[in-house]
């Protein structure tokens, strides 16, 4: 397993990594062989979050023989100083360690909430505090979108920076990644297969180490996920061989046809909207809200923009003229429903009609 320098934070960590969400979902003792079976096999660094469940739990014990060779990586979705302090306490034994080496403030969605971590009072404060009292080595931020991140890195010293960047989602290789990596933080990209919609591993994998992060974090909920992955990963060596424009739509198809959600290509290809609406745009809040469940974000963001998706008279031009067949009226309809404000009379009638 090749690895790589983890920023300039001084640690050395596995090209692939394992990421948490699974295992709360599946037994101690079968969490217990994933992570045995992926140290053999090179993996070292292994990363969860406070929401989810006993995973800290599940990997202490399983780590348990070999701490000194491994990199835990956790994190807090709490804001305010005092819950994230009791966050961090509680990780410290739940692994059962006295440091954990990356602890991260967890998925920063919006601007408001970031300046709420990093006000005084903040969870940012909680971090620090830990990170010099000796509990926590490095301080780390996740977040969904790049402005977030820039934003974080202007207002406080981070050392690490976790974001998901896939086939689908690639955002975040458009000047982000540059940034990060000139100031020296390290880099960990997350949800490479697509919350597990992507339908050709290779190409998903290949993609992301074209991107050069430090380590990309996988979720994997059993032996033969693992075993795929591992083999997916060896055969992408080299720093990720180039993949073309063709692959990643080729890639996306696949996607679709495997989960029956629509992803749209980036490709710019879009008409411009004789009522002046971004299509690419509203399509992208539209999959943060459906596929990364960031509602809350989507719609902030959403709030505003003009014009907005009341202004679309389902013309179809979008639609007719998408040279990828995307069904861009049915998703706009779905997105001028749920991207509007919680309490807006169209949703209170759905709701009250649907449960919506």
């Amino acid at each position: 397993m090749k690895s790589n320098k983890l920023g300039n934070t001084g640690l050395e960590v596995s090209r692939l990594g394992l990421g948490g969400i699974p295992f709360q979902y599946i037994s101690q003792t079968e969490s217990s062989k994933i992570i045995q079976a992926a140290h053999d096999r090179g993996v070292n660094l292994f990363y969860t979050s406070r929401m989810y469940r006993d995973s800290e739990n599940k990997i202490g014990v399983a780590t348990r023989g070999f701490r000194d060779k491994v990199v835990l990586g956790t994190s807090t979705h709490k804001r305010k100083k005092t819950d994230g302090r009791r966050d961090i306490e509680q990780s410290l034994r739940n692994f059962g360690v006295d440091y954990i080496d990356v602890y991260s403030l967890h998925n920063v969605l919006t601007m408001g909430v970031l300046k709420e971590i990093m006000s005084p009072g903040g969870a940012y404060q909680a971090l620090e505090e830990m990170r010099n009292a000796g509990h926590v080595r490095h301080v780390g931020i996740s977040a969904h979108q790049p402005e977030t991140i820039l934003a974080a890195l202007e207002m406080a010293a981070f050392d690490v920076v976790e974001f998901p960047l896939n086939i689908a989602d690639r955002e975040a290789a458009e000047g982000m990644i540059e940034e990060i990596q000139s100031r020296g933080i390290g880099f960990v990209t997350i949800k490479p297969m697509m919350f597990g919609y992507a339908g050709d591993a290779s190409v998903a994998f290949r993609y992301v180490f074209s991107a050069k992060p430090d380590s990309t974090v996988v979720g994997t909920y059993n032996l033969d996920e693992l075993e795929e992955n591992l083999a997916t990963e060896e055969a992408a060596a080299g720093d990720g061989a180039a993949v073309s424009r063709d692959e990643i739509i080729n890639a996306i198809a696949a996607s679709e046809r495997k989960c029956f959600k629509v992803f749209c290509r980036r490709c710019d290809s879009c008409v411009a909207c004789p009522q002046g609406i971004d299509i690419k745009r509203m399509l992208r809040l539209y999959e943060y809200f459906d596929r990364y469940h960031s509602g809350e974000w989507a719609r902030e963001e959403y709030a505003g923009v003009r014009p907005g998706l009341q202004n679309c008279d389902n013309c179809g031009i979008c639609e007719r003229e998408c040279p990828y067949h995307i069904p861009i009226k049915r998703e706009l309809a779905k997105a001028r429903v749920d991207l509007m404000p919680r309490r807006s009379p169209r949703r209170l009638i759905k709701k009250k009609i649907f449960g919506g």
